[in-house]
Parts: structure tokens; C-alpha cells; sequence
């Protein structure tokens, strides 16, 4: 039994400020806490210490579930702040299931070589185990370890596993996949280099890991062999993102091996379930899993919510393209060929776009807002007239749609992956052809040219949202049954 001036020591520790120990005593609230030694194979808080674990929950919350379900969730990229969809989607559910009720964990890995995994330099609203790893101790054998014995200390009902890469098969093995959800939210597992899409040929890959494992391996060490990259990696050569970021974990899970395919596709068989953003990774994986979920991620209607503006006459009209405009998958070259097709027409624009550097292009009309961070990004959007999404890529879900969506803004998005569902073809905007300039340039002409239409289509994407993207939805509709069945 652990004391009451045991966890104030312990609280104060960790920073938690949301519970009261009086709230504790007078059973508002409840502590779950274990002591663990802190060593190589431990759950760390980053301290080299016996570490207390605190589990806390609020009993005035748990509202939703008909009894309390204990659910960890397990993420291998896990940052916070974020920088990509995948952690606010899982933040939100985290978040979202442990206000219905669920006692929560996550648990992610401290490795901060390559692109960092585990930098959380926020206080999170729910608990997280950081597990420490380096270069060479994230490999298959201590990942099943050291997961496996954190995740089983909190023995949950039910367990997540989120974000990363090959490594989440081992995790299926250590955890068992039988009360495990895998998370699909890119292409990992089905491509070495999450985006199923060969960049040398220019093309959406037709095949894949699980069809042609030989051939994925010589796509992804087409430039390097593997030996190659083994080497870089164990002599800590300085990385140039994301080749040893993702040559890492392939070579670390064994992934190359026949034996690693024999026991992923063992594993797929016995899964709860799966989860996925597209008919299309659905298609992919329906060979070897059955139970398989489309769920689409949501958005913040509070934050992300509209303003009243009318755009004033020979105020050029501004296009937004949100994210990482400087990835090639996400279309910024078809956009701009949009752009000089607007431009000859003697239409009136500025396309502003986020990205840490500014595009090799240079054009009058184009602005680079800079990297904005998650914070400031409601605000931004509100300048705004119209949203464009213009992915060559099968985007799995793209949230900066439904972002625009909520903000009453049109949308202009590619005929591909998840923005198929989420974006209506006339009604909360339009769809374009892919990679198709002369389109995407008609598309966007149209609401230039038509206040009345932008506003029209801005209002029935925030109607959208907020009857099939509104967090809430999201968390009663998909996921709180997913847990009630389990």
C-alpha cells in the first residue's frame, strides 16, 4: 500500500495538478500505483530512480461505459506538440475514452536518434510511460520485452497499438493479438516508406510488403543496400530523414525475414481487429485480417470554427494549402501549375502555403506562412477563402480537409483516399483529378469567381462536421462501442 505522503511526493514529481489528494480520500477520485525499479528493462518518467506509476481517474467522468474498461494504448512515433495527423487523432481518442469513463495509458518509446520518437515536452491530460530505447536497443527482442512488460504491470482489457512501423508486429506477439487493435494511418506495414508510392518512377506503388516483400526491399534500398544501411546505423552516421529513421526499424524488426511474414500473418489472423481511414488500405489487408474498421478521424468544431467576413471587391482572394507543403506527395507543383493557369486568366489570388522552407518557384501570388504550429492554426485558417488539397498520393484520410471544413471554408481536394469520403463533389466543395493542373485550376476558378458559392459550400462543410466529424461523434459513434464489445 502506498502513502498519502507517498503520492503527494509522487504527484509532485510528475507535475499533476488535476487531482487533489482531499479528491482521492473523499473517493471522488481514484490512484492505481505500482513501484517499478528502474532499469534497462523498465518504464521510465526519465528519472534513474524507483520510479511510481500513477493511474488516475476521475469517478465523476466515467458516464459512458457500463463498467470501467482499462485500455493502454501503445505508440512507437508518439510527439507532442504535434506535427502530424496520426498523434492528434490518437490524442483525441486517448482523451475522448478516458472522459467516457476508461481508466487509459499510453506508452511510448524515449528515442530520440533519427526523428524522434516520444519527445513529449507538454503536460498531457492522461498518463504516459516513456520507455527508454536507443539505436541499438530498439530492436525486435528488447521492444517485446520492455513493452510487454510495462503493458502487462497495467493489465488492460483492451490494447491499441497506434503509430509506427514492422516493430507493431512484435508487439502483437509480446501483447497478444487476440485484445489488440491495430491503428492503420499511413501505409506503414504495407510499405517500407509509409506512403505506398515509388518516388523514382513518379507512380502509387501496385504491390506492396505484403504481396511482394523482395520487391519492397529493393524499392526502399534501391540508392543503398541494406548492409549499407546497417552499417550507417551502427556507426551513428549522421541521418538525413527518413532514410535511417525507417531503415532502422525494417532492419531492427527483422522484417526481411520469412520467419517475420510467417508470424505477421499468424498474427493478423488471431487480431481483434483492425482499423483504417480508406476503402482502399481495406482492400489491402482484407486477405488477412477479418475484422476490419473504417473509422475516420475527427476534428475540434471549438477550435477550427468559423468567422463572418465577406471578401471585399479587388481583395485578391487567398488559397490555403495547410500542412507539409514541401513534401512532394502533397501536391504543391500541381498547385502551382494551377496558379499560372489562374493567373493568365486575370483572376485576382494568393495561394499561401506552410512549410519550414520556402519553394524553389517563385511567384508573385505564392506566400509561405512558415511553419504554424497547432496553436495558431485556427486562426489562420480563418484568413482564409479557400482550402485546397492537392495529393498525387492515395491520402489515407486528410485532416486539414475536415480542418477547413470546420471552418466554413470550401475545399478543393483530390479524387483519392480518405478525402473521397470527407469532402462532398459539389456540395462542401470539389474533387479534382489527381495530379491534373487544368482541373484542379477549373475547380478553384469557380470559387474565386462566386462569393455566394463559397459561402454556400463553407457553411454545408461545417454542417458536415459537426454531424460526422465532431470528436464526439467520432468517440460515440465508432469507438465506444469498439470498447463496449470488447
Amino acid at each position: 500500500m502506498v502513502s498519502q505522503r507517498a503520492l503527494q511526493r509522487a504527484f509532485q514529481r510528475q507535475n499533476v495538478k488535476s487531482v487533489a489528494l482531499s479528491e482521492i480520500d473523499s473517493g471522488r477520485a481514484g490512484v492505481l500505483a505500482c513501484a517499478v525499479p528502474a532499469s534497462g528493462d523498465a518504464c521510465s518518467t526519465h528519472e534513474r530512480t524507483n520510479v511510481v506509476f500513477l493511474f488516475i481517474f476521475r469517478r465523476d467522468q466515467m458516464k459512458r461505459f457500463s463498467s470501467i474498461p482499462r485500455i493502454a494504448f501503445v505508440d512507437l512515433t508518439f510527439n507532442w506538440p504535434p506535427v502530424g495527423g496520426c498523434w492528434i487523432d490518437t490524442h483525441h481518442v486517448i482523451e475522448g475514452l478516458q472522459a467516457r469513463g476508461a481508466e487509459v495509458c499510453l506508452f511510448t518509446p524515449d528515442f530520440q536518434e533519427y526523428y524522434p520518437r516520444g519527445a513529449i515536452r507538454e503536460e498531457m491530460p492522461y498518463p504516459v510511460v516513456s520507455i527508454p530505447f536507443n539505436r541499438y536497443t530498439f530492436n525486435w527482442f528488447t521492444v517485446k520485452k520492455r513493452f510487454g512488460h510495462c503493458v502487462n504491470q497495467f493489465e488492460p482489457d483492451l490494447i491499441f497499438i497506434t503509430d509506427g512501423y514492422h516493430m507493431k508486429n512484435h508487439l502483437l506477439s509480446a501483447l497478444g493479438p487476440e485484445r489488440c487493435f491495430l491503428r492503420f494511418y499511413a501505409y506503414e506495414m504495407l510499405c517500407i516508406n509509409l506512403h505506398y508510392y515509388r518516388y523514382h518512377e513518379n507512380r502509387i506503388c501496385s504491390e506492396g510488403f505484403f504481396q511482394n516483400p523482395q520487391e519492397c526491399r529493393r524499392c526502399w534500398f534501391r540508392r543503398m543496400p541494406a548492409l549499407g544501411r546497417a552499417i550507417q546505423i551502427a556507426v551513428g552516421w549522421p541521418e538525413t530523414h527518413p532514410k535511417l529513421h525507417f531503415s532502422q526499424e525494417y532492419l531492427a524488426s527483422l522484417a526481411f525475414t520469412k520467419g517475420y511474414r510467417r508470424r505477421l500473418l499468424e498474427n493478423f489472423s488471431k487480431l481483434k481487429g483492425a482499423i483504417v481511414y480508406n476503402p482502399f488500405m481495406r482492400g489491402k489487408l482484407a486477405s488477412f485480417i477479418e475484422n476490419i474498421h473504417i473509422i475516420p478521424s475527427g476534428v475540434d468544431a471549438d477550435r477550427f470554427k468559423p468567422v463572418d467576413k465577406e471578401n471585399l471587391n479587388n481583395q485578391p482572394i487567398k488559397i490555403f494549402l495547410p500542412g507539409r507543403a514541401n513534401d512532394p506527395l502533397k501536391g504543391m507543383d500541381t498547385l502551382i501549375l494551377a496558379g499560372r493557369i489562374l493567373q493568365r486568366q486575370g483572376l485576382a489570388f494568393e495561394i499561401h502555403y506552410t512549410a519550414a522552407m520556402d519553394c524553389p518557384q517563385r511567384e508573385p501570388w505564392l506566400i509561405n506562412r512558415g511553419w504554424i504550429g497547432q496553436d495558431a492554426l485556427p486562426a489562420l485558417y480563418r484568413e482564409m477563402d479557400i482550402v485546397v488539397v492537392p495529393s498525387i498520393w492515395i491520402e489515407p484520410f486528410g485532416i486539414t480537409a475536415l480542418e477547413g471544413m470546420a471552418s466554413a471554408i470550401p475545399v478543393a481536394a483530390g479524387k483519392t483516399g480518405g478525402l473521397e469520403l470527407t469532402v462532398m463533389d459539389g456540395v462542401t466543395g470539389f474533387h479534382f483529378e489527381s495530379g491534373n493542373a487544368e482541373a484542379l485550376a477549373e475547380a478553384l476558378a469557380k470559387l474565386i469567381r462566386d462569393n455566394c458559392l463559397r459561402k454556400q459550400m463553407g457553411l454545408a462543410g461545417r454542417e458536415r462536421v459537426l454531424h460526422h466529424y465532431d470528436w464526439n461523434v467520432i468517440l460515440d459513434e465508432y469507438y465506444a462501442p469498439l470498447v463496449e464489445k470488447g
